[in-house]
């Protein structure tokens, strides 16, 4: 302070003003400068830099502005130190008017200028600009420009510059590389960013941390993962030499699945940072580690920034963890992270997994900036809970606020509209899609093939299939997927068998459809032949081949094959044992259904929707009402599984094969939810079958407003009053049917014989072999016409 009041007496104003910048006191600086405008004195460019740099780190941007004028011959320092400045503080057109004013005092601009207008790039252009005068003052071959530009060029997206930049330089060192590298990952290069570390490697280059952490985000393949891992050991860059490396190796293992992988990298970090715990709370292995790890963090006092808060609300999801996650928005409340945009999309996709879709809403709307990740995440929720009509409305209002609508909104709104079975809605998406470019997305192909298949729309499903110019196993799934929704079983035996005739690609997915097919059609043979090239190819172990197979020998009625598909299957495979209880459960093995329950819990495992579907479909079967009524309510209180219309559908089928059309009635009104049109023509049936023609109209009624299409509420209805003798009521229901245009489908039949199979229908005449199945026909009927009484009469009590 002496020695500051000492220049001051002696009239040296720019030493003083220079020795005030260490004492951090603004208003003495401040002072002491308008001492020196006072003097008319001038300062020196050394004096200057130091001044401008310290005015401009403390944002007094205007007042390092005006040193700089008041400085006698500025160099190429002084006007460097005010162009960092204007980068520090993100003032990119300031920055550049200057760099211009630079360049017309005669200057020439060093690395340093520069580099300081590369970092304030805030877009294209002016990146673009900068490049150009690098290249044009002879800077091409500095390696920390080069850097630079193509750390600009890739933040921007622009990948075509950044391989141009880095192949046009002539000097290489390991930073050009890991800034190569981490661009190919930044942009989804993820084969460009292992070339390009193949390319290292094998020009021996040294490796640092930064640039095997870049490596690790282009790793897909987990092998090649462990492999880095082993190299990072082995020169010592983990176990407390590089925190960010080991980050990005547990993030690596998290990424594949490989959770305890990632814990032990974890466990092995001497300090973690909050890239560590968010990286932890991504690999937890449920909801409820998760948030306690969470909660730790809180209580502990630890860092914790947007993206843990993301990685902890993507773990909750159920109406269990819904407090929990209304306890992490009032943290996000609190501490001012709701103007965040992607950890309000975080909340919004966690209040959907919860069924909470007007708070989900209610987040969207109090948004500040939403997003097209904001709108995609509130139409993936309604889709998800069946709210069809919400999500073509957040649809429409995504295009009415002219978000381009991306891959991920198209899949949903898809999704949405093959749910409800509306084809007109697929089509204009359809149309949507070929306007925004797209329709040669394979994603966006499969959605749509699979959305035309629910639609039972399977021609223009093979018309989008015929197009496709290299056909994948994607597309061979979505196209079977499409079969299986239309029924058309035999079709995806026919696309199996050219697929697999051509030597192409086919997996677990191809099988399981193709598996699906033969039970459906009965074929065993078909099925026994993929039973034996499954285990040829060694996927005969993966649960859903092995659900798949017991589906299909118990449909062909080969039992105790599919016993043995079972015995061998692994024990804490539930597929596998809901896939037998199903069926035994075709059969009406009750015993053996239930006998199957009872075991499930000894395994370690709890019964879901579909075990308890099994086992109330072997009551129905079995004819067991008391059985039935029993598991029904006592499925919650025993394993938790709340029943759905399914299991009802059950019950009210077994009260009406009974003859307890009250009871079934009854079940319907004291139904928790709204019954479907499939309960109503349950119940119709079985009015049918006791004559109940009140209790008839009455499902005829709903099922006729449900589905006005459906033509077996007109033909059993017709039976019904047919039956009770209720002609004119026969005549006015075909009347409708007429006016309404419906028609009965004919019934059907087939049969395999060899690699065959023969489809029959009610009074068809086409068969190739016609005059020969008919002949032996009237043989049989001839037979049976001289069977004795005593037989006829034992035949009869059969005769529903």
């Amino acid at each position: 302070m002496q020695s500051l009041k000492s220049l001051l007496h002696k009239n040296l104003y720019g030493q003083a003003l220079k020795l005030s910048t260490f004492l951090h006191n603004s208003k003495l600086t401040a002072t002491i400068y308008a001492l020196f405008l006072k003097s008319n004195a001038a300062l020196n460019p050394f004096q200057s830099a130091s001044l401008i740099t310290h005015f401009s780190r403390s944002g007094e941007l205007p007042l390092a502005a005006h040193l700089l004028h008041h400085t006698e011959n500025p160099d190429t320092v002084v006007f460097n130190a005010l162009i960092s400045g204007y980068a520090r503080n993100n003032q990119t057109r300031p920055a550049f008017e200057l760099f211009n004013e630079f360049r017309q005092a005669g200057l020439n601009p060093d690395e340093v200028s520069f580099s300081n207008l590369i970092k304030i790039c805030d877009n294209l252009n002016p990146t673009e600009v900068v490049h150009s005068g690098v290249l044009k003052l002879g800077f091409g071959r500095n390696v920390f420009l080069i850097s630079g530009l193509i750390e600009s060029y890739s933040r921007f997206g622009c990948m075509d510059s950044v391989v141009k930049c880095f192949e046009e330089c002539l000097d290489f060192d390991g930073v050009i590389w890991s800034v190569m590298i981490n661009g190919c990952v930044r942009n989804g290069e993820f084969d460009k960013g292992r070339e390009v570390f193949m390319r290292m490697m094998s020009l021996g280059f040294e490796f640092n941390e930064f640039c095997l952490t870049s490596v690790m985000g282009a790793v897909f393949d987990v092998n090649e993962g462990e492999q880095i891992h082993g190299f990072c050991v082995k020169i010592g860059y983990l176990c407390g030499y590089s925190m960010h490396l080991s980050n990005a190796v547990m993030v690596m293992y998290g990424r594949f699945g490989r959770k305890n992988d990632a814990l032990k990298v974890f466990d092995e970090m001497p300090e973690r940072d909050v890239v560590s715990w968010t990286g932890r709370i991504a690999v937890a292995f449920d909801c409820v580690e998760g948030f306690e790890i969470f909660k730790c963090c809180i209580v502990r006092g630890y860092e914790i920034n947007e993206y843990t808060l993301i990685n902890v609300l993507s773990h909750i999801e159920g109406s269990e963890m819904l407090v929990n996650g209304k306890q992490i928005h009032t943290i996000l409340w609190k501490a001012g992270y709701l103007v965040v945009t992607s950890v309000c999309n975080a909340l919004i996709s966690m209040y959907a997994k919860s069924v909470r879709m007007d708070d989900a809403r209610q987040v969207f709307d109090e948004m500040l900036h939403p997003d097209s990740i904001s709108w995609n995440s509130l139409i993936n929720g309604y889709s998800q809970n069946q709210l069809s009509n919400e999500a073509i409305e957040a649809f429409s209002g995504m295009r009415n606020f002219f978000f381009r609508p991306d891959e991920h909104t198209l899949t949903s709104i898809l999704e949405v509209s093959a749910n409800v079975r509306f084809m007109r809605w697929v089509m204009q998406i359809h149309s949507l899609i070929i306007k925004l470019g797209f329709i040669s997305t394979d994603s966006i192909i499969c959605r749509l093939i699979t959305a035309y298949g629910k639609c039972n729309g399977i021609d223009r499903s093979k018309c989008l299939f015929s197009e496709i110019d290299r056909v994948d196993v994607v597309h061979v799934n979505a196209m079977a997927g499409a079969y299986d929704h239309c029924g058309c079983y035999a079709d995806i035996q026919t696309l199996f068998h050219k697929r697999w005739n051509s030597s192409l690609n086919v997996d677990i997915t191809t099988f399981n459809m193709f598996l699906k097919s033969c039970g459906a059609l009965s074929d065993l043979l078909k099925g026994k032949s993929l039973h034996s090239l499954a285990i040829k190819t060694a996927i005969s172990a993966d649960k859903f081949v092995e659900s798949a197979l017991i589906d299909v020998y118990s449909k062909c009625g080969c039992l105790e094959d599919a016993e043995n598909v079972f015995r061998n299957a692994r024990n804490y495979n539930l597929v596998a044992w809901n896939a037998l209880i199903m069926g035994y459960a075709q059969f009406g093995c009750y015993s053996k259904s239930y006998n199957l329950l009872t075991k499930i819990p000894e395994f370690g495992m709890k019964p879901d929707e579909i075990t308890y579907l099994g086992i109330l479909s072997s009551c129905s079967h079995a004819g067991l009402v008391n059985e039935a009524r029993y598991h029904l309510k006592s499925m919650f209180n025993l394993h938790g599984v709340i029943p759905c219309l399914e299991h009802y559908a059950c019950v009210v089928d077994v009260l009406g094969k009974s003859g307890q059309l009250d009871d079934a009635k009854k079940t319907i009104d004291e139904m928790p939810m709204v019954p479907d049109a499939r309960i109503w023509q349950i119940l119709l049936s079985a009015c049918n079958i006791y004559g109940n023609t009140d209790m008839g109209t009455v499902a005829a009624r709903k099922l006729g407003a449900l589905q006005p299409e459906n033509e077996s509420s007109f033909v059993l209805m017709s039976n019904l009053y047919a039956s009770a003798g209720m002609w004119n009521d026969v005549r006015q229901l075909r009347r409708e049917m007429k006016d309404k245009i419906v028609c009965k489908e004919p019934g059907s039949s087939w049969i395999q014989v060899k690699e065959s199979v023969h489809y029959f229908f009610a009074d068809d005449s086409s068969h190739p072999q016609n005059e020969e199945i008919y002949m032996e026909l009237h043989s049989l009927m001839n037979q049976m016409l001289q069977l004795p009484k005593e037989q006829d009469s034992f035949f009869a009590q059969f005769n529903t």
